[in-house]
């Protein structure tokens, strides 16, 4: 079974402020309720990332500054579980900046992972942007 989420949002910044946010791994405990990670955003690079009820080491596949970053990894095999997660960063023509955070989901173990990330009441991919989104407007906030 394949699971895709994804979870999209409006950032008042540019791209490469966002990107600044999104690759500063070492901070996501200072803003992010859902996950902590480190590691650099090099292509080939390995995270470590925690989230609720797992740990995981994803490659990071793309990195390219304030356009794209992809991760990719799998718990034992590609067969029991496989996961690549991207954040697109787009231009609006106000000036915002769109981010699309998704991840794709394959393998047997994908009804189980889907109930830890997804619930009606606690999307974890929705709260990472809306912390991430006020991480952002905040510190932009303060150099205007």
């Amino acid at each position: 079974m394949d699971a895709v989420l994804t979870a999209v949002i409006d950032i008042d910044a540019t791209p490469e402020a966002v990107w600044d946010v999104l690759t500063d791994f070492a901070a996501y405990g200072e803003w992010s309720t859902f996950t902590s990670a480190e590691g650099t955003a090099h292509v080939g690079s390995r995270l470590t990332m925690r989230m609720p009820g797992m740990t995981f080491r994803p490659t990071v596949t793309v990195a390219t500054p304030g356009q794209e970053l992809r991760w990719a990894g799998t718990l034992g095999t590609r067969r029991l579980f496989h996961g690549q997660h991207s954040f697109v960063l787009s231009p609006n023509h106000d000036g915002t900046t769109c981010l699309t955070n998704r991840e794709e989901f394959s393998g047997a173990l994908v009804t189980l992972t889907r109930r830890l990330l997804k619930t009606p009441k606690h999307d974890g991919y929705a709260a990472f942007n809306k912390g991430l989104k006020q991480r952002v407007e905040g510190l932009t906030e303060r150099t205007r």
